[in-house]
Order: C-alpha cells, then sequence, then structure tokens
C-alpha cells in the first residue's frame, strides 16, 4: 500500500466517532490524495498564519482518540481559496490546457462545496505509531508550515512559489473517487471490476496487482494508437500496458507504450519494447504519483529502482552487467556488476557482484550505493542482525585434490557491520536460525560455530574463544537443541556419547556410545567423526519414528529457505508444513491411492539414497514452489506465470517443443536474476522451481546430499 496525503471534506466537525463512508453520496466526500508526501496546496487550504489548522482524531483508524490528522472550518479554507486565486491568475499562459482545466475543476469543487469541515488524512506518511511523541512532533510540523503564508497581499509569496513552478507535485490528484480511500483499497477479481475497467482492459497476467500502488498491471482490449485488437496470450509481449488504480487513477497510461511496469525501490519502473536485439530496453522511472523522475530520453536500458536512492541499468560497458546510478541525480555509482540483491527486509544492505563471471569479487553497499566496507575477500555475507550488527560470512579457498584436480572448501566465519572479523572464516558451520540469517547469540552472549572434524567452539561476541573442548559432533547433529549439543568423546566405535552444554561447556556422558547411535540410525549412514557420512549401497527400510529422529535442520531450512526466496515468514510456514508431513503425511498430498498397500509408518531406501531423500520426497508433496509438466507439454510452460520472475515472460513459439521452451525461460529469468531448476522425476513428467541466482549452487548441493538429480537450466 502506499503512503498517502488524503484530502476529505465532511459535515461534521471531525472526532472519535465520525463515520467515513466510502461510497459518494453520504456524510462526507472526497476531494484529492497524493502518494509520498503532502502536497503544498493541501496545506494552503488548511490553514495559514492567522488561522493554524487543528489537530483532531480520524476513527478510520484503529487509534480513534489521538489527535492523529488536521481539520479546517470549510468558510476558511474557501476564503484562502479565494485569495490564492486572487494571486495566481490570470494563470501563466505556457500552462498546457490540461493543467488550466484542472484548476478550474478544483476551483469548482472547493467553491460549491456543502460540507463544513475539511480534514487532512496524512498518517501513513509517518513512520512512528499515531499515539508516540514522535508522530505528535510530525504533524505538528506539518500544521506550523502554515506560519510560512498569511494569505493576504496581492503577490503569491516566495513560499507558495513552487504552487506555480511544480504544479503538478504540489496540487495533487484531485477526483471525488478518492473517497474508496476511506476504506483499504484491495484487489477485486477481474469479474467484479466496474464497467470502465472491464469493458476496457484485461489483466496483463492473472491476479496482476501492484502493491506499491495499490493498482492494476492492466492491457486494452483495443490497441489505443492502432485500434487493434488485443491478439493472443502468445503474441502479447509488446502490447501496451498501463497501471490503474480501482477508483481509476491512471499512474502508466497505455497510450504512452510501455510493454511493461512495476515497482521497486519507491519508484515506478516503466520499459519499452527493444527495437534492436541486445541493445535493451529503452526504461525509465516514474515516482508513485506517475511523474517521470528518469525519463526514457534520459537513455537508460534496462533501468529499475534498487532503493529510493539507487538504480540500476545496462551497463554502458561491460557485457551482460548492470551499473548503479544515484537517484534522483543519476551520478555513477558502481560500474560492471552482477547478481544485484537488496535485502529490504532485513538489514537494508545492497550485495552484489562485481567482474566478470569467474572472476569477480562481492560488493556490499549501503541503500545509498556507498560501500559498507570492502567485502571482496567473501564469497557470501549473510543478514546483519539489527542488534549485535553481526552476519555470518563465507569463503572460498582453493585447493588441488589427490587426483590434482582443482577444487575449493567454503569456509564460514562472523563478521561485524563495521567489516571487522568477530570469527575467522574457517569452521564448516556458524550456527544460526537459517541459511541466510544471523549468527544465534546464545544465552550470555555466546556464539557456535564447529569446525570440518566435528569440533565446536563457543565464542563470544567480541570475538574471544570462551571454550574448545576435545569432543565431536555427528553430521546429523550439528545444531543445538535447548543450548545442548549431541556429541562424542573419543574416536571408534566405544566413543562415549553425551551432551555438550552451551551455557557451562560441560560434557555429560549419557552412557551410549558412537556405535550404539550408528545403530539407532539402522546402517542409514556410515562414517566417524567429521567424515563425509558415506551411504549405505544397500535395501533399508527407515520407520517413520527413526525418520524424524534423523532430522538435518540445517539442511531443512536451507532447502525451505532457499525455495521462498529468502523470505523468513514464509520459510517458517513451509518447515512447519514439511515437519508435519513428514510426522504425519496426507495420503492425498503423497499421492497414494486407496487400493496401494503401504504402511506409511515404513519406509524403503535403496542405492545411494538416505534419510534426506525421503525428507525431500515429503517436501515435493506439500510445496508450492514447484510446477510439474508433461514431457510434451509446452503449451503448460509458456503459459507459466506464477512462479517468480515470470509475470513478464512470453514465449509464443509452443511449436518449438519444450526444451525450447525451458531455455526461452531461463535466460529470462537470468536477466532478472532468477535461475531456472529442472528436477528429476520417476517418470516422464518435468519438474521445475525457480531460486534466486545466487542460491542455485547452494540448491543442487543440498539435493546431490539427497541423492536427488537436478540441473540449472540458466547456469
Amino acid at each position: 500500500m502506499p503512503n498517502y496525503a488524503l484530502l476529505l471534506a465532511h459535515d461534521e466537525h471531525p472526532g472519535s466517532t465520525t463515520e467515513w463512508p466510502a461510497q459518494p453520496g453520504g456524510l462526507c466526500e472526497g476531494w484529492a490524495e497524493w502518494y509520498s508526501s503532502t502536497p503544498l496546496l493541501f496545506s494552503v487550504l488548511l490553514g495559514d498564519a492567522s488561522h493554524l489548522p487543528e489537530r483532531v482524531p480520524c476513527s478510520a483508524y484503529q487509534d480513534k482518540e489521538s489527535l492523529i490528522s488536521l481539520a479546517a472550518p470549510i468558510n476558511e479554507v474557501k476564503a484562502r481559496w479565494q485569495w490564492l486565486k486572487s494571486v495566481m491568475e490570470p494563470l501563466p499562459a505556457n500552462w498546457p490546457d490540461s493543467l488550466k482545466k484542472q484548476w478550474q475543476e478544483i476551483d469548482s469543487l472547493i467553491t460549491h462545496s456543502q460540507r463544513n469541515w475539511l480534514l487532512l488524512d496524512c498518517a501513513t506518511l509517518c513512520e512512528y505509531d499515531t499515539d508516540t511523541p514522535d508522530y505528535e512532533t510530525f504533524i505538528n510540523t506539518l500544521r506550523d508550515q502554515c506560519l510560512q503564508w498569511e494569505c493576504t497581499g496581492s503577490d503569491l509569496p516566495e513560499s507558495l512559489q513552487s504552487l506555480k513552478q511544480d504544479a503538478q507535485a504540489q496540487w495533487g490528484w484531485w477526483s471525488d473517487c478518492v473517497i474508496m480511500r476511506t476504506e483499504v483499497v484491495e484487489r477485486d477479481n477481474d469479474d467484479d471490476w466496474p464497467a470502465w475497467l472491464k469493458d476496457h482492459y484485461v489483466e496483463r497476467y492473472h491476479s496482476a496487482w501492484d502493491e506499491d500502488t495499490d493498482a492494476y498491471y492492466v492491457m486494452p482490449r483495443k490497441h489505443p494508437r492502432t485500434g487493434d485488437k488485443l491478439p493472443g496470450e502468445n503474441k502479447r509481449e509488446h502490447w501496451p500496458v498501463g497501471l490503474v488504480t480501482p477508483y481509476g487513477r491512471w499512474l502508466v497510461k497505455p497510450i504512452e507504450g510501455a510493454s511493461g511496469a512495476y515497482s521497486s525501490g519507491g519508484y515506478i519502473n516503466v520499459r519499452y519494447p527493444e527495437v534492436q536485439e541486445g541493445e535493451g530496453e529503452k526504461s525509465g522511472l516514474k515516482d508513485l504519483n506517475g511523474t517521470w523522475v528518469v525519463p526514457p530520453s534520459a537513455g537508460y536500458r534496462n533501468a529499475y529502482a534498487i532503493t529510493p536512492q539507487v538504480m540500476a541499468c545496462k551497463s554502458a560497458h561491460y557485457p551482460n552487467c548492470e551499473d548503479l546510478r544515484s537517484l534522483p541525480g543519476l551520478e555513477l555509482l558502481q560500474e560492471g556488476l552482477s547478481s544485484i540483491y537488496y535485502n529490504e527486509e532485513e538489514d537494508r544492505f545492497i550485495r552484489a557482484d562485481k567482474g566478470p563471471y569467474g572472476d569477480s569479487h562481492k560488493l556490499l553497499l549501503k541503500a545509498d550505493g556507498q560501500p559498507l566496507f570492502d567485502a571482496s575477500r567473501y564469497e557470501h555475507i549473510n543478514d546483519f542482525n539489527a542488534k549485535t550488527g553481526l552476519a555470518v560470512a563465507t569463503i572460498r579457498e582453493p585447493y588441488v585434490d589427490e587426483k590434482g584436480e582443482e577444487r575449493s572448501h567454503t569456509w564460514e566465519g562472523v563478521i561485524h557491520i563495521t567489516g571487522q572479523e568477530i570469527i575467522p572464516c574457517e569452521f564448516k558451520t556458524i550456527e544460526r536460525g537459517f541459511s541466510s540469517s544471523p549468527p544465534k547469540i546464545f544465552p550470555g552472549g555466546k556464539l557456535l560455530a564447529i569446525d570440518d572434524k566435528g569440533h565446536p567452539r563457543v565464542y563470544s561476541t567480541k570475538g574471544k574463544l570462551l571454550s574448545a573442548p576435545d569432543i565431536w559432533c555427528p553430521p546429523l547433529n550439528m545444531s543445538p537443541k535447548k543450548n545442548e549439543l549431541l556429541t562424542f568423546m573419543g574416536e571408534g566405535p566405544e566413543a562415549q556419547m553425551g551432551m555438550y552444554s552451551i551455557k557451562d561447556f560441560s560434557f555429560s556422558p549419557s552412557g551410549e556410545t558412537w556405535d550404539d547411535y550408528r545403530s539407532a540410525m539402522r546402517g542409514m549412514f556410515k562414517g566417524l567423526g567429521g567424515e563425509t557420512p558415506e551411504v549405505t549401497t544397500i535395501d533399508t527400510t527407515i520407520t517413520r519414528v527413526e525418520l524424524i529422529e534423523a532430522e538435518d535442520p540445517i539442511w531443512m531450512e536451507g532447502m525451505a529457505r532457499i525455495l521462498c526466496l529468502g523470505e523468513e515468514s514464509e520459510t517458517a510456514e513451509l518447515m512447519a508444513q514439511w515437519r508435519a508431513c513428514v510426522a504425519d503425511p496426507d495420503p492425498d498430498d503423497m499421492g497414494w491411492d486407496d487400493d496401494d498397500e503401504i504402511d506409511p509408518d515404513v519406509m524403503q531406501i535403496t542405492g545411494d539414497e538416505n534419510a534426506l531423500t525421503l525428507y525431500w520426497v515429503h517436501l515435493i508433496a506439500i510445496a508450492t514452489q514447484f510446477a510439474r509438466f508433461d514431457w510434451k507439454d509446452a503449451d503448460g510452460i509458456a503459459n507459466t506465470h506464477w512462479l517468480p520472475g515470470t509475470d513478464d515472460w512470453h514465449w509464443d513459439s509452443p511449436a518449438d517443443g519444450v526444451e525450447s521452451g525451458l531455455e526461452h525461460l531461463a535466460e529470462h529469468l537470468k536477466k532478472r536474476d532468477y535461475a531456472l531448476i529442472k528436477l528429476a522425476t520417476d517418470d516422464d513428467s518435468i519438474r521445475i522451481t525457480v531460486v534466486r541466482a545466487e542460491d542455485a549452487e547452494d540448491l543442487l548441493e543440498r539435493l546431490a546430499q539427497a541423492a536427488v538429480s537436478a540441473s540449472n537450466y540458466s547456469a
């Protein structure tokens, strides 16, 4: 939802019980709105140095008592308008007719209004809660802005000159339809659209809705320039599009000829059809009100906003790369970048790779595009914890194996937001909630690291080594539960099993041995200590209880995080569904027929399969992140627009076959920093999923651990 300023006129003085009906003809009427800021004209109408607006409640919000809005009597509003007209008219001769017409419509609305009070609702423009001192400062500052003009005299004061110089932004968007803003603006099914929309437009794709602007993403049924009828789905790639709110406010009009429009970074990104293959799409950025900030005439290709301060565009000097430029100034910040990712939900840093593929280094940038610190030695830096300023970082260390082949190790450590390395990057894993999460802070301000031999090491958040016991963890139990870690002391079958306390660093023997533990796993895995588990090659049965006990939370959480594109709430939801399916699978989800003689509590693994294979089988049964097609269903692939990054993908040649479609889709996703993963199935069907490009290799490694074949079409 956009943040907005809204002008409403009402019959009664606004109070905690005032009703604000969202339909015209009631107690109130809508006047105007504007996204992201309060237009100067709104403030002029509400008050002046001698008549400051009154602070009043707005009962449309849950907080019905706090004085969160501004109001003024209509008679004072009309008096200020008449004064403004006297100093603004005659209107500048160079103004377009559309602007002069809008002025006349505003004049008619104000002059003929029969309401008694004008209210400014601007609560969403403030980031603070309405019952806080910070919000009070915000609303008082807005009220006190009226002290800058007297609304007397025959000349327009300097403080109001922008009403002439930047009329579009300082007047707002005027229409009685904004009365709909008194309720939550939501998407309706196209069957329920009003006639003005339904009769002339269709959704660009199913459920096409831009949440940042509360607008439908639509196509006209007739071309606005040629009059041609809307073609079939496979021929709409270059058809004009538009963004329009449910109450008729056009932010991008189809007549502009754009073939793509979507919001990010606080802007609307607008794309036009590519004229010559490889040159990139002509593009520009509008603010959320539909006003050009970076017009297409500026010449940037494939431009889109990453943050309110940074824009990415096709690199001028580096093939298949992007440059970063500042907003709105367009100064060059970085050149030759790839895999750009802005972590808006977590630490609000920009991550990117700089340099050609195979010889690139990592960049970590602030929201304004300036480096946070030199991150070039790291392969990846996870989310930073807002409180501790800590993040998990990884490095890749090359080596030559016994066969003389070049390999590499991936090591993890912990770094501070200042760039200081708290735990050196020499460990197999750093304990955390999800794969991309900050390091977990245990009671007493402790961090847990485990090396490649399974040895636990406990550090303070300042980087001091607190404990380095001579014990080791088995590969499936490297994550503690209730601040205790299942570990072994000694070597061989008789190694003592016990619980290692991260609280007091004690080791409490359980009386069992490594041989007992291995037997409990029913021979599923072989290998000792930190050695890579060697999967059994004979058929093995495993009970559901044993499968639950064999859970590898690090592997599971990593898989879920990758499939959910790093969204933690969705990851947590998928994890809960996954665990529920493993514990008590639904026969319908698993595809079990009533006639099948299946014992749900006993499972078989064969060949290279292992416990992770069974976990994977349960995941694909319930996860919605996969698409599955018949091996010859090219039309089904062409109509796939719900997977991440496919909303603006179009493939109009299904006759070329399924493989051609997958290759076309993969190439499209690659430009959006996504990867298309094709997964093995037990029949001739095709299963695919889409992940962030930076996660593709991690996903393939995790699938290999589960003995699942997969390939990256976008590589």
